[in-house]
């Protein structure tokens, strides 16, 4: 909300918006207050001066407020709500107002007993008993002065009394502000263990969900899912006509590896490959385990000459991968069988075509990138 170019709330600050609408449902009491006093001058029970006085502190004190949370000062303060404030320095306004109010000062009670009942909801049972002896202290000093000074007007018995049945009703307020300073607390911490839960069973739920589509070793698409994004890509091109490709990646004689280093290692050299190929793909490409050594490249919206690129960008960067906790002088390779998808074939076929041409890859001398024929039976080979 902004007014005349200045925002009233302040931007990306939630907690001092929700600040400030306190403090206008406040100011808006405050009025009603005021309206009270208006309405008791008007009557007669209260003087020009009084009232005017009255008025000016009520503005100025809103004003202030307003401007120590719309700037942030309010946050240097315990509290930054700035509650006690809020309540105690209006309660002190009343009570002021109230000497001047004659016979009808009983009644400004009934509007200290209103403004107390916001402080239930805000302050703990010893906050709210600071309150409370608080006002009851200026509240006895003021009933002191009044008799000082009007003893003749004021009625001793009379004031002495509404200091009791006040004092009295802030009592069970302070009583009930405890039973609801509990309830509040009690809910906060249910609030916080039912955040804490939802947070776990997120987390549990992103863990099986990856569980259903990541191969555990990895950490990449498992065969299952990739076989069911290949599936979507047939469908997608029978509708619309785009390419896509199926790679085939194996890695080049993967059990010399597992022989003489072990399967650990074996298993460190997986985790690198497939971690070097998923970073060579595109966001909006799959890449992942299809078994033991071999993986699955499947590259949306790409023709053969494209993927013949990525397969190369794959095979490169596995090539340049070293291993200096298992043996600085190891090195891996990866030979890639590509085929680009016909409209018209299945899924199954398509795979075939990428794997004969990784056999030809293997039987090529490995190290190197094979694309399967289209049609015309020629091969198109990289290394």
């Amino acid at each position: 909300m902004e007014t005349a170019g200045i925002a009233i709330y302040p931007p990306n600050a939630p907690k001092q918006s929700v600040r400030l609408r306190r403090f206008f449902v406040g100011s808006a009491a405050h009025t009603m207050n005021l309206a009270f006093v208006l309405l008791c001058w008007a009557l007669g029970f209260l003087d020009t001066y009084s009232v005017t006085v009255y008025a000016a502190i009520a503005v100025a004190f809103n004003l202030v407020v307003y401007g120590v949370i719309r700037s942030g000062l309010n946050l240097r303060f315990k509290d930054p709500s700035l509650t006690f404030l809020q309540i105690s320095i209006p309660a002190v306004m009343g009570l002021y107002i109230m000497y001047f109010a004659g016979v009808a000062r009983g009644a400004f009670l009934l509007l200290g007993l209103a403004m107390f009942s916001f402080g239930m909801f805000r302050f703990r049972a010893r906050g709210f008993v600071q309150l409370a002896a608080f006002i009851l202290t200026v509240y006895a000093a003021q009933t002191g002065l009044l008799l000082y000074f009007h003893g003749d007007e004021a009625n001793r018995k009379l004031e002495l009394l509404l200091w009791v049945a006040f004092a009295m009703a802030l009592g069970q307020f302070s009583f009930l502000a405890a039973m609801v300073g509990s309830l509040r607390h009690k809910v906060a911490e249910k609030n916080q263990a039912l955040a804490k839960q939802n947070g776990e069973l997120e987390v549990a739920l992103q863990r099986i969900s990856d569980m259903a589509i990541r191969d555990e070793l990895t950490g990449v698409y498992n065969r299952r899912y990739l076989m069911e994004r290949i599936t979507e890509e047939t469908l997608r091109g029978q509708r619309n006509g785009s390419a896509f490709c199926i790679c085939m990646v194996d890695i080049d004689f993967f059990k010399r590896v597992n022989d003489q280093y072990g399967h650990q290692p074996g298993d460190t050299v997986l985790r690198s490959v497939a971690h070097a190929a998923s970073k060579a793909l595109r966001q909006l490409d799959f890449f992942g385990r299809y078994g033991g050594e071999e993986f699955l490249m499947v590259l949306t919206d790409t023709a053969l000459e494209g993927a013949m690129v990525t397969a190369e960008r794959v095979r490169e960067r596995v090539a340049q991968l070293l291993f200096p906790d298992i043996d600085p002088a190891l090195r891996v390779t990866v030979s890639i069988g590509v085929a680009e998808h016909v409209r018209r074939a299945d899924a199954a076929s398509t795979l075939k075509r990428a794997d004969e041409a990784l056999y030809r890859a293997k039987d090529g001398g490995r190290n190197r990138c094979v694309a399967a024929p289209l049609g015309d039976g020629s091969l198109h080979e990289t290394h």
